[in-house]
């Protein structure tokens, strides 16, 4: 049966330069025991998804965490969780290209195939659900010990995509030292105005503001 969570919905990643798996790589590569590395997961639709957050010990259940405290774990990420689902015994689609709407900052989702494809039969007859399934994975993932993938930064996933540009927004290499405002025709050499000067200019300004022409110095 097909997964409708909604939590499967799509939500792509950019690639680092760097990243030892992604679209780059052929379907029928292997890593870490065997699991494909796949950029295109059309064929495994029907498979269960899980994001590092369902296991996050910092977060809530009204946050997006899947299981019990008890069983949740300090820093979760995608790499740990692929391994640890191929650990229990399930064929794993990992996808280092995707991210939970709710933990853009921790990238990677795993699909995990819970029945057979075409006869619906259980790959393991003691996991008869995706509760079953969440139990049986985070029991595995404190066990795993993997290096993470690189994390994306606000840049990287507003040019993804993933994370719309909010008005106002400056770019992330934008310098907020000093805190000071200037109008693009004034210059830090330019005299600030003082004593009589500034109060004309602020008698000035509140004028304009009643007429609504009021202006704002960005």
């Amino acid at each position: 049966m097909a997964d409708l969570d909604v939590d499967d919905m799509d939500f792509p990643l950019p690639e680092a330069p760097t990243r030892s798996v992604g679209s780059s790589m052929n379907f029928g590569q292997q890593e870490y025991g065997g699991m494909r590395v796949v950029s295109d997961a059309s064929q495994f639709k029907q498979w269960i998804c899980l994001y590092p957050l369902y296991f996050d010990k910092s977060q809530s259940l009204d946050n997006g965490r899947r299981v019990p405290l008890s069983l949740a774990v300090d820093s979760p990420h995608s790499k740990q969780l692929s391994v640890a689902a191929k650990e229990a015994g399930f064929n794993v689609c990992y996808e280092p290209n995707k991210t939970h709407p709710a933990d853009f900052f921790n990238p990677g989702r795993v699909r995990v195939q819970l029945r057979v494809d075409g006869n619906g039969a259980l790959v393991r007859q003691d996991v008869k659900s995706k509760k079953q399934l969440l139990r049986l994975v985070a029991e595995k993932m404190p066990l795993v010990d993997v290096p993470r993938e690189k994390e994306p930064c606000l840049q990287d996933l507003i040019d993804s995509g993933a994370l719309p540009a909010l008005p106002g927004m400056p770019p992330p290499s934008s310098s907020s030292a000093g805190n000071t405002e200037m109008s693009p025709d004034m210059d830090a050499s330019s005299p600030k105005p003082s004593g009589t000067a500034s109060a004309k200019a602020s008698k000035k300004a509140g004028k304009s503001k009643k007429k609504g022409k009021a202006k704002t110095i960005v």
